[in-house]
């Protein structure tokens, strides 16, 4: 991992967030704001583009880590983002040798479960020490949750592969195989 490219993509990606995250997320809708989550798609990348699982988890947990501390505020607790994105980000970097994370669909499916686990997660254990949730409410924020997740997982594609793009200032390359000197 690059972590110098990592931080700076990691500060762009929650500017991103804060700005276009807002702009195109929709108020006007009846259980509540529903919106995409640009640090997902940037986590997700990681994952499946990462050396080790070590890298994976740490990216993880950085990006959950400034998740929880650009959204503070209001009895919110720092540390829950931080845990999920790290444990979340293990299972999709373990899930990438079985699947093809190269392709569209693949990686619509995988953000958005990974943004319904993370954010589900997350309302539910902000509901728990918070106790400020009746179950209409908690319901309508998992509603929130579970479109959030569509609509991250549409934008997804595109995302990732503009990422794509800069992957060589991200990732370290790969090993080569067979790099000692060869036998005759």
């Amino acid at each position: 991992m690059r972590w110098v490219g990592f931080g700076i993509f990691a500060y762009l990606f929650v500017m991103v967030q804060m700005t276009l995250g807002n702009i195109l997320t929709l108020d006007r809708l009846a259980m509540g704001p529903v919106g995409p989550d640009f640090l997902v798609i940037f986590a997700l990348f990681i994952a499946f583009n990462a050396r080790d699982v070590i890298d994976a988890m740490l990216a993880g947990w950085v990006l959950g880590m400034l998740i929880d501390l650009t959204t503070g505020g209001g009895g919110s607790c720092v540390g829950p983002m931080a845990i999920l994105y790290s444990f979340v980000t293990w299972g999709a970097f373990s899930i990438r040798e079985g699947i093809y994370s190269e392709r569209a669909l693949t990686q619509v499916i995988v953000a958005g479960l990974f943004c319904i686990i993370t954010h589900g997660l997350w309302i539910t254990i902000q509901s728990l020490v918070a106790f400020k949730l009746s179950w209409g409410g908690y319901g309508a924020m998992l509603l929130q949750v579970f479109f959030s997740g569509l609509y991250t997982a549409v934008l997804t594609p595109m995302v990732y592969f503009g990422l794509m793009l800069f992957r060589s200032y991200l990732i370290d390359s790969l090993p080569q195989r067979g790099g000692g000197r060869s036998r005759r």
